[in-house]
């Protein structure tokens, strides 16, 4: 699994716009977090937000890939790849990462800053 700089810089970037988000790496790729909420994962240079089983048909509706860890496995996904157009639409983003977070928020997915070993990088919303 590949995970470019500029591809994380240009995701960190566009999300600081709407929101104050937080990264730090798991496994092959990033956790995106949003006040110690993780709503989205980047790996192989593909933003995807995390879904439940209310916000999944949105989705899904919309187009949305599922994240798939391994071609030979087919699971039921938590995560579907946001389309990158959507990047540059702040009001759209906003949207789509309101519904991110209620999912993880929903789903228990929040971790204690605090205790936790490895940095987290906190970037303000940039101007």
């Amino acid at each position: 699994m590949n995970l470019s700089h500029a591809y994380l810089d240009r995701i960190i970037a566009r999300l600081s716009q709407v929101a104050e988000v937080s990264y730090r790496r798991i496994f092959n790729g990033v956790g995106i977090y949003y006040r110690g909420v993780q709503f989205a994962i980047v790996i192989n240079d593909h933003l995807y937000l995390r879904a439940d089983e209310h916000s999944r048909p949105l989705y899904v509706q919309k187009g949305m890939a599922a994240f798939q860890p391994r071609a030979a496995v087919s699971v039921e996904s938590s995560f579907f790849q946001l389309p990158n157009e959507i990047l540059d639409q702040p009001s759209e983003l906003k949207h789509w990462l309101r519904i991110a977070v209620e999912a993880a928020l929903a789903g228990g997915f929040c971790d204690d800053e605090t205790t936790l070993d490895t940095p987290i990088r906190h970037l303000q919303a940039r101007a």
